[in-house]
């Protein structure tokens, strides 16, 4: 199985390259049989590629994983080691603190699971990278996420989009208030910076030259369903929802990228 589907490579009409790491499903048999019986593996980008679908048919050059970010997570650093699964490429822990493991993970499991999962991931998104500069000035990476609640320990009301370029570090921030209005314009509500600054690629590749990336991350009621979410695997959707707010983020992507796509060299 290929670990990853890349849409309109070699395509180069805009300057643009759609991330979606955390949306995979797919786990490798020797996980499963080492994970524990009642282990949930919750907090995916569940239903992200059919909700961005329109990018890829649109043209734009997208890089979706197709792995479980339980088995290797590209949006952590890859050596980074602890029980939090914020702190680690290969979790011992899910999301909610619960152990997936009836034994620790070895050393060599690990480091397969990153050979296998985790390294082709970034090796075939530099690769993307170094084939836009051959065309353009800037690139733009767009890191696109999901999220339930915000942390246990954030008291704010969520918003509806969080907008995260570690604090106009890794983006301008011409480019995240120009998201922020589009989404604003449409009826949403976002927050820039908080709780989500962006992680491990929006970090890494936003350091490189002429590069800005930029991590957006939308609230699972405004396109799953509207209930609260807890410790728990999703296997559909409220379509009248999801449709409803594909056709605004349509328009909204629609719009964004139009500006973006004038910057050939």
């Amino acid at each position: 199985m290929n670990p990853f589907t890349i849409y309109n490579e070699g395509k180069n009409e805009a300057p643009v390259i759609i991330s979606l790491p955390h949306s995979g499903t797919w786990i490798p048999e020797e996980m499963r049989k080492s994970l524990r019986n009642e282990a949930v593996l919750a907090n995916t980008d569940w239903f992200l590629p059919e909700l961005y679908s329109f990018l890829a048919a649109s043209g734009y050059t997208v890089i979706e994983n197709q792995v479980n970010r339980y088995a290797a997570d590209p949006n952590r650093e890859s050596r980074m080691s602890g029980e939090d699964y914020q702190a680690t490429a290969v979790y011992q822990r899910n999301t909610f603190g619960k152990q997936l493991y009836n034994e620790t993970l070895s050393p060599q499991t690990i480091d397969e699971r990153l050979n296998k999962y985790y390294w082709p991931y970034h090796q075939a998104l530099q690769e993307l990278i170094e084939e836009k500069r051959k065309y353009f000035s800037k690139i733009y990476l767009f890191d696109l996420h999901s999220f339930a609640e915000y942390p246990n320990v954030d008291q704010q009301k969520p918003a509806d989009f969080v907008i995260g370029n570690q604090a106009d570090q890794t983006a301008s921030a011409d480019l995240r208030e120009a998201l922020t209005e589009l989404l604003e314009a449409q009826g949403y509500s976002v927050s820039n910076n908080h709780p989500f600054r962006g992680g491990f690629i929006t970090h890494h590749y936003g350091q490189q030259a002429a590069i800005e990336a930029l991590q957006l991350e939308i609230r699972y009621i405004q396109y799953i369903e509207k209930r609260s979410f807890g410790e728990e695997e999703l296997s559909k959707y409220d379509p009248e929802l999801f449709l409803s707010t594909q056709k605004q983020l349509k328009k909204i992507f629609a719009e964004l990228l139009a500006k973006l796509a004038c910057e050939r060299k």
